[in-house]
């Protein structure tokens, strides 16, 4: 039995000597912990990791990597995705805030392309890093049962302003069609339509105008640096996960939800303080010998590549307080 499960990440520090790459087998769902206490407890987290040596070709790729960030102290900036806590919009909104104070003076970016985002973020071609994931590119299905979280919005202006929306299947986005997704639309396709939870992404494509608008809520894997190509001679924007602007696009016949902001902060917190302290490798390892238990075992030779490494008592007090100042402005 060969074991390979993990959550694969890179993480760079770069400061006055350059950059330095570093891979945790497991942090990639840790995240939020490693980041919410500020750079120094950021890059003592990093540093713990194992190294790369070949700074060049030792990077994860689309298919591997779940994670990670760049800690750029020349020019304090911080590049990060990752963790399953940022699959919401309103917890990742609410995690962005709070590191602006935790991380005072920083420009904090989400890495909409992923690894892409992060090698770029040091001057690697995204070529290094690129898989381009087929699955993603296909046109989405149409949803069998209602819109949830899980959904993809595209809606359509056409030539006479008259406006369609198509709630879709989320794992995929339209933007990926150009032009030729107007000769694809569904045959069925909605006047107005009342969400009870913000879609995963959304495309809004206005014939007349010929303006294209994409947001994403996590990442997509080579959608954002390719976007403008793929629409030749429209004009194209990306809103981030900025969904408000595809329904402002709308004028009230698609409506969306109110996030929950102080609610989102509260599982923020909550959810990272429940992770401090917990190392994944003893528990995976216990897992796979229960599991693999009269069988022979391989792992894989990286499957114990992390180290933990958690904020102090301090740097944790530091950021209850950031979240608490953050609670009063809500």
């Amino acid at each position: 039995m060969i074991i390979g499960m993990g959550q694969r990440a890179n993480f760079v520090v770069v400061d006055d000597q350059g950059w330095r790459l570093h891979y945790s087998h497991w942090a990639a769902n840790q995240v939020c912990q490693i980041l919410i206490a500020g750079p120094a407890a950021a890059t003592r987290f990093i540093e713990a990791q194992r190294p790369c040596p070949d700074r060049e070709n030792d990077w994860l790729d689309d298919v591997w990597a779940e994670g990670g960030a760049v800690v750029d102290h020349t020019v304090r900036r911080l590049v990060f995705y990752g963790d399953d806590l940022m699959l919401d919009i309103a917890p990742k909104r609410m995690f962005l805030r709070l590191l602006e104070l935790t991380w005072p003076g920083w420009e904090i970016r989400w890495a909409y392309d992923g690894i892409g985002d992060l090698a770029a973020a040091v001057g690697v071609d995204r070529s290094v890093v690129r898989q381009a994931n087929e699955d993603e590119r296909r046109m989405p299905q149409e949803l069998e049962t209602g819109p949830d979280w899980d959904t993809h919005l595209l809606t359509v202006r056409d030539a006479d302003g008259e406006l369609t929306v198509y709630p879709l299947m989320g794992d995929c986005h339209t933007g990926w069609q150009g032009p030729a997704l107007l000769e694809r639309l569904p045959e069925q396709g909605l006047r107005t339509l009342e969400l009870t939870e913000p879609p995963q992404s959304g495309l809004h494509v206005d014939v007349r105008e010929r303006t294209v608008e994409a947001w994403l809520g996590y990442t997509s894997t080579g959608l954002v640096p390719e976007l403008p190509g793929l629409w030749p001679g429209w004009r194209v924007r990306f809103c981030e996960d900025r969904f408000e602007e595809q329904e402002a696009r709308c004028g009230g016949a698609v409506t969306f939800p109110a996030l929950d902001l102080r609610g989102a902060l509260k599982e923020v917190v909550e959810s990272v303080s429940r992770r401090l302290g917990h190392d994944p490798v003893p528990d995976m390892l216990d897992l796979v010998r229960r599991h693999a238990a009269g069988q022979d075992m391989e792992l894989n030779p990286l499957f114990t590549a992390h180290r933990q490494v958690d904020p102090t008592p301090q740097e944790w007090a530091e950021v209850l307080r950031s979240a608490a100042e953050l609670a009063e402005r809500l």
